[in-house]
């Protein structure tokens, strides 16, 4: 049988080898006894385990990885029999579905790998392999040949998909960089169709770097004072359910994929389930709905190979009609999580100092807030209060040409577009509603093209870098520009340029030196021209407009914001004036 391998340190590791010595606390495998991680749970930390147990024998179904741990899993003790890779958080298995009797746990080199699944929306056993890893023929793996249905993609790889058994690139073959829930017909041939593949690590893409870059300037600003990439009702998807017919599905493609194009806002509507919290749309209750943690597992992945800045945070629509039981099984979905959680104390609403650069340096990657006001929040003690922090101003209703700043108030408009509405927003009504104070404007049907295209309503929201300007993004001594003109507010450049400086005063309002120099310089220019003053940078697409404005035609000055040890840093050559 022909071993999946990794390349570490110049050596080729068996998939299978257990890494105790990398392997921390959190790094571990929980199976499951029914499929959306419902029933009995049981966890196991890296190692080889030959026969799981009488009890536990032929009763997996489901499948929740934790940290940088993945499984291999085997149909018989002592390794034997079919066996596949497990990467990737699995909500409902079908080969092998229970059907386990020995695993190895092991931990991955990086965050940087891919998932074939059997069906489409992820479902089924997957045959998963990190960046350098491969398989010269399927069917020595339980996925076998000819049954790809959809491929989970996380972090930065090519997927190098062939047609035939060993690669053949005489027949048809295929890359793919983000993830498909459904690989039907894929560049004509693909779904049920690949024998062979191999994944290999990649640069970030122009887009990618251009989200980061805009992320990294937010992250230093109070949540109602950030520009977010938001998406409305986002599990309610065709990805995940077919036939939808009363209201209709808000989306086409999975949250993975919506996290891949920029979405970082996500818009869930939550009820009481049977045993835990499910997610379902108006009257499709009952006909098309699935559980919380279904979703979360899908986030979940995407984030075990998302970049540093990356949070991603959730509103939840609040229909648990005032039942204990609902919000108890809300406080155990939202824990399940793990240790990733931002939470604050009970029935607290959403800090107003809160910024996505705490919650990062608190360690964290998500954190949960609802509607409904203090109803529940007492039980969901992990789940932040809404009401009193957040305004919601519909499509429909919205007027984007007004001034929406609201200091302590985030903001939020969403569409609606489905078989009873058309709520939409245009990719420059949306630009401009940032740039007046909207904080994120929850986006239905969101497609490649939102992103990939420059009139997309994604890429027009990108308001301080596009794809278009982000090469050598991350090399040292970058820094960025703030030009007076232009679609976008500022350009790649390197601090060793002779510029003017952007200047916050004490009120707020930007100002411009007359001194020149290089960034670094910066701070003590602007104390010098203007006291109490700092070197600053607009950390939303408002107070870009507002310096804009501050400046004469043709302007272009340096912004405090800039490139240290690969990552884009605000505040790099001097702090930042308080928000």
């Amino acid at each position: 049988m022909k071993s999946l391998r990794y390349l570490s340190a110049g050596l080729a590791i068996l998939a299978s080898a257990s890494f105790a010595g990398s392997a921390s606390a959190e790094d571990k495998v929980c199976f499951y006894d029914h499929p959306e991680y419902e029933g009995a749970e049981w966890c196991y930390s890296t190692g080889d385990n030959s026969w799981i147990g009488s009890e536990r024998n032929d009763r997996i179904s489901s499948i929740k990885l934790y940290g940088d741990a993945y499984v291999t899993i085997y149909e018989h003790g002592n390794f034997g029999g079919a066996k596949t890779v497990v990467m990737g958080n699995t909500y409902r298995m079908d080969d092998l579905d229970d059907g386990i009797s020995s695993f190895k746990v092991a931990t991955r080199n990086s965050g940087n790998f891919a998932c074939f699944f059997e069906h489409p929306g992820f479902r089924g056993t997957p045959m998963c392999a990190e960046a350098g890893g491969y398989s010269s023929d399927l069917n020595y793996y339980t996925l076998g040949r000819n049954k790809d249905s959809s491929l989970m993609t996380v972090g930065k790889v090519d997927v190098y998909a062939y047609e035939y058994p060993g690669y053949r690139t005489d027949k048809r073959w295929s890359i793919l960089t983000r993830s498909h829930s459904n690989l039907d017909g894929y560049n004509g041939w693909m779904g049920d169709n690949t024998d062979s593949f191999r994944v290999e690590e990649r640069e970030p893409s122009a887009a990618e770097i251009a989200l980061d870059v805009n992320e990294a300037i937010t992250a230093k600003a109070p949540l109602t004072q950030s520009t977010v990439i938001a998406s409305h009702n986002a599990f309610n998807s065709t990805s995940y359910f077919g036939g939808q017919l009363i209201p209709g599905p808000n989306h086409r493609r999975s949250m993975i994929k919506q996290l891949q194009l920029g979405a970082r806002f996500f818009e869930l509507d939550v009820r009481k389930g049977n045993r835990q919290t499910k997610v379902c749309h108006s009257t499709d209750c009952g006909r098309k709905d699935t559980t919380l943690r279904r979703m979360l597992g899908e986030v979940d992945s995407w984030l075990k190979g998302a970049d540093e800045n990356d949070v991603v945070f959730f509103f939840l629509q609040d229909d648990m009609d005032g039942n204990s039981d609902g919000y108890r099984q809300l406080k155990n979905d939202v824990a399940w999580m793990g240790d990733m959680v931002y939470t604050a104390e009970a029935c607290q609403k959403v800090p107003l100092d809160l910024t996505l650069e705490k919650v990062r340096k608190s360690g964290k990657r998500v954190f949960f807030y609802k509607s409904g006001g203090s109803t529940g929040c007492d039980i969901a003690t992990n789940v932040m209060v809404g009401s009193g922090w957040e305004r919601n101003i519909g499509v429909a209703s919205i007027n984007v040409n007004d001034d929406h700043v609201v200091l302590d108030r985030f903001t939020r408009s969403q569409e609606c577009v489905n078989n009873f509405c058309k709520d939409a927003i245009s990719a420059d009504d949306a630009r401009t509603g940032i740039e007046n104070g909207v904080n994120a404007f929850g986006l239905d049907m969101i497609e490649e093209s939102d992103l990939d295209s420059t009139s997309g309503r994604i890429n027009k929201q990108l308001w301080a870098i596009g794809p278009e300007n982000t090469y050598n993004g991350y090399a040292q001594g970058r820094s960025l520009e703030f030009w007076e003109y232009g679609d976008r507010f500022m350009q790649l450049s390197y601090g060793g340029e002779t510029r003017a400086y952007a200047c916050r005063l004490a009120d707020g309002s930007w100002a411009r030196t007359e001194a020149s120099g290089v960034s670094w310089q910066g701070s003590g220019a602007c104390t010098a021209e203007f006291p109490g003053s700092t070197f600053d940078a607009p950390l939303n697409a408002a107070e870009a407009k507002a310096l804009r404005n501050a400046l004469d035609s043709g302007a272009v000055v340096h912004v405090n914001f800039g490139v240290k040890d690969g990552e884009w840093q605000a505040g790099l050559w001097g702090q930042l004036s308080a928000r």
